[in-house]
């Protein structure tokens, strides 16, 4: 009787340790998840650096997340020719996609659709740089159109364009377009960033980033 109830316990733990490895299977995936539809770039894309699509670094972004502006502060000396770190956008095709996390930055929507309204006129990566720059500035206005209005007059957009793209169909689509991709992939947090269609949720530093990026 004992044997049975030994081995009736041991059989217990057994199948809850099965259970359990199962549960923190599911509910931890693991990095480098691959979804090939996010690699595909689209005409519609904003894109940069690399014109040959060999490598694709795609993100995820908020314009009022402080996450993706670090991120963006950390990328954005790479462009220049005097960086060492200049051959790796040589090797990588780099696009934005829009995600507002309009629950909490009720601006979010709003940058994306002035960054859009920019794009229309060929300055969108160009508003993206003073939006992040100018972050602080404006995330917390009641109505921040005529700040966005000010930031495309620096840019020497055509204003009375920019002001009548900001409120279109078209450019909430554009960013709309971008949200239901990513919701479809499971995205919950900014930055989200893929490389060649695999997710990179196990980068720990700046670091290792640049690391990843520079070995392509």
């Amino acid at each position: 009787m004992k044997k049975n109830t030994i081995a009736l316990i041991i059989g217990g733990i057994v199948l809850l340790f099965l259970f359990l490895f199962g549960v923190y299977k599911l509910t931890n995936t693991s990095s480098n998840v691959s979804y090939a539809d996010v690699n595909n770039v689209k005409p519609t894309d904003h894109t940069k650096w690399s014109p040959e699509k060999k490598n694709v670094l795609v993100e995820y972004s908020d314009f009022q997340c402080l996450a993706c502006k670090t991120y963006h502060d950390f990328l954005k000396p790479f462009e220049a020719s005097s960086s060492p770190d200049f051959k790796i956008t040589q090797k990588v095709t780099f696009v934005y996609r829009y995600f507002p996390l309009y629950q909490v930055h009720p601006n979010a929507f709003a940058a994306s659709y002035a960054a859009e309204a920019a794009g229309k006129q060929g300055k969108f990566f160009e508003m993206g740089d003073l939006l992040f720059d100018s972050q602080d500035q404006w995330k917390n206005l009641g109505n921040p159109t005529d700040f966005y209005v000010k930031l495309a007059e620096q840019l020497k957009l055509d204003t009375e364009k920019f002001k009548t793209d900001i409120n279109s169909s078209d450019v909430k689509k554009r960013v709309d377009d971008d949200l239901t991709t990513g919701n479809n992939v499971g995205i919950n947090q900014t930055p989200t960033f893929f490389l060649n269609g695999k997710t990179l949720d196990n980068i720990r530093s700046f670091e290792e980033f640049k690391k990843l990026l520079s070995s392509l």
